[in-house]
C-alpha cells in the first residue's frame, strides 16, 4: 500500500484539500464488534494457540474431526501472520515445534519489507499469490466506496484468491505430502485471508465439516487489535486523505462471508472443494490419499 499515495492523487483528480472533503463527508461505514464474528465450537483448544508474543494469528490447524470420525492431527501444519517480529523467546518456542518448511504467501514487496525471522533449519519457500491489478479497484473502494468493501473482498476471494491462484493453493497441498518438510507453517501478513483459504481448501479435502471450517477461519478475529495495528501501519501513506485504519474496518476482519463467498462459487463451479482441488488446482486422487494418510488419525 505504500506505493498507493501517488496512484490515489492521479486517480481522484483533486486537490489534496478537495479529497480530504471528500472523505469526510462520504462512505463512512457502520462499525461492529469483531468479536461477535467469532465463531464457538468445541474443538478450540488452548494447544491450538503456542505462546507466541511477537507474530499475530499463529495457531495449530489439527484437531478438528472430519465426517469419517477421524482427527486432523496436531502439530503438523501451522497458519500464522508475518514471521518478521518473532521474538527471541518466540523463536524458542517455534524451534520447539520441529517446523521443517515455512510457506510465505505474501507478495514480492512485502517479503523485502518485512522478512521472515526462520525457525532454525527450516526451509523457506515463497510461494506469493497474483494480485497485482487488483490494486486500483482496492484503492479506489478505499477512496469512495468504503461501503463497497465487504462485496469487493468477497469477489477478491472468488476471483484472485480462489480461481486466478489455484495452481499455486494446488502446489501448496503438494508440499504438504512430503513427511521429511512436516511440520510446516503456511503465513501471509495476517494469516487471514490468503493463508485462510489455504487452510480451508486443506481443511476441506481433509473431510472437515464446512461450518467447523468457516469457525476456525474465524478465529482470527481474536486477534482483531493486533490486526488493526497492522492496518494503521498500511494506511500512512495515505495519512494526506485522512483515512484511519478504523475507517477500513472490513480489511482487518476475518468476515465469515468471505469464505463463505468462496466456497459457494466452489459449489457452484466445481460440485465440491474436492472437485476444485482435483480440476482447478491440479490435484491428482494419489496426493490427495498421501495427505489423509499424514494428516488424519483415528
Amino acid at each position: 500500500m505504500k506505493r498507493w499515495t501517488g496512484l490515489a492523487l492521479a486517480a481522484v483528480g483533486l486537490g489534496a484539500a478537495g479529497a480530504r472533503a471528500l472523505l469526510r463527508e462520504r462512505n463512512r461505514i457502520d462499525m461492529i464488534d469483531p468479536a461477535t464474528l467469532v465463531i464457538e465450537q468445541a474443538e478450540v483448544m488452548a494447544e491450538r494457540f503456542p505462546p507466541i508474543e511477537g507474530v499475530v494469528n499463529f495457531r495449530d490447524v489439527g484437531g478438528y474431526r472430519t465426517s469419517s470420525g477421524q482427527r486432523v492431527r496436531m502439530g503438523l501444519v501451522y497458519r500464522s501472520g508475518a514471521l518478521h517480529h518473532l521474538t527471541a523467546a518466540d523463536l524458542a518456542v517455534v524451534d520447539g515445534l520441529g517446523i521443517k518448511l515455512v510457506c510465505d504467501l505474501r507478495s514480492a514487496e512485502e517479503r523485502h519489507a518485512e522478512p521472515d525471522v526462520l525457525p532454525t533449519g527450516a526451509q523457506y519457500v515463497h510461494l506469493p499469490l497474483e494480485a497485482e491489478d487488483q490494486r486500483r479497484q482496492q484503492l479506489m473502494a478505499v477512496l469512495f466506496h468504503r461501503r463497497k468493501l465487504p462485496l469487493i473482498l468477497q469477489q477478491f476471494y472468488v476471483n484472485v484468491i480462489v480461481e486466478r491462484n489455484a495452481r499455486l493453493y494446488g502446489g501448496l497441498l503438494r508440499r504438504l505430502t512430503e513427511a521429511e518438510q512436516l511440520p510446516t507453517v503456511i503465513h501471509c501478513t495476517a494469516g487471514k485471508d490468503r493463508t485462510g483459504f489455504a487452510v480451508a481448501l486443506l481443511l476441506g479435502v481433509l473431510g472437515v465439516a464446512e461450518e467447523t471450517i468457516i469457525a476456525d477461519y474465524a478465529l482470527s478475529n481474536r486477534f482483531y487489535d493486533r490486526l488493526l495495528t497492522l492496518g494503521r501501519r498500511a494506511v500512512e501513506p495515505l495519512k494526506h486523505f485522512r483515512i484511519q485504519a478504523e475507517d477500513l474496518q472490513p480489511l482487518w476482519m476475518a468476515d465469515p462471508a468471505n469464505l463463505r463467498a468462496a466456497l459457494a462459487h466452489i459449489h457452484n463451479r466445481y460440485g465440491s472443494v474436492e472437485g476444485y482441488a482435483r480440476t482447478a488446482a491440479g490435484v491428482d486422487e494419489d496426493t490427495l490419499n498421501r495427505l489423509r494418510t499424514l494428516l488424519l488419525e483415528d
